[in-house]
């Protein structure tokens, strides 16, 4: 089944309605958010995608996992950057895509998380207090074009803050995301109009999540 845009009448009705919600009551404090401190020195892991439970920092393996190109996941760790130097004032140690990761690590078999050591031990050997470690947990690009798809684009990708020292996980992002149609649900009208009134690639939606990631964890 194809999925196609809304018409104009309804392009209006969505207008008014999101005009109507974006009428916001005041925040408290609660919702004031407080940042990480600038004293922390932060590397930042290149993208990887884990495929077996055991290479899990934590959760599970999607069902019916959509695996992402290997050569796409440099395209990811750029976007990456980009989002981290434009959003935040921050200054960052971007860790080469040619070294060994704990991603190619080999791990007995299980059905638990246990990448998490791993990478703990990888943040100490990089000298830093924290990893910024970025996951592809599915990836499912688009299907058809901006105007009309046949499969819309899903992603799920997850960000880990670990502290080095600690061997925890400081603070976590997900960002799990299938495109809807705006007539399938209205709810979603502001992203379907920061979208460009349009069906996004994976690539726009996994950008989304880095920059929720940021949000999320106050950077």
């Amino acid at each position: 089944m194809r999925f196609r845009l809304t018409n104009m009448a309804l392009l209006a009705l969505c207008l008014a309605l999101f005009s109507l919600g974006c009428t916001r009551q005041p925040r408290t404090t609660a919702d004031i958010p407080r940042s990480l401190s600038p004293s922390y020195s932060i590397a930042v892991a290149p993208f990887t995608q884990p495929i077996s439970t055991s290479q899990l920092i934590m959760g599970e393996i999607p069902k019916n996992q959509g695996r992402i190109a290997p050569e796409m996941l440099p395209s990811l760790d750029r976007a990456l950057r980009d989002v981290l130097l434009t959003e935040t004032k921050r200054h960052y140690t971007f860790v080469p895509r040619h070294m060994p990761l704990p991603d190619k690590m080999r791990y007995h078999d299980s059905n638990q998380p246990q990448a998490l050591s791993a990478w703990a031990a990888f943040a100490k050997g990089l000298k830093t207090d924290l990893l910024l470690v970025p996951q592809v947990l599915n990836w499912h690009q688009r299907e058809g074009s901006r105007a009309g798809v046949t499969r819309p684009a899903h992603v799920r990708v997850e960000f880990f803050l670990i502290n080095a020292q600690q061997g925890t996980i400081l603070d976590r992002s997900v960002y799990d995301v299938e495109q809807t149609s705006l007539t399938s649900n209205l709810l979603e009208i502001g992203e379907f109009f920061k979208r460009q009134a349009g069906w996004a690639t994976a690539d726009e939606l996994a950008r989304e999540g880095m920059v929720k990631a940021v949000k999320d964890m106050t950077l």
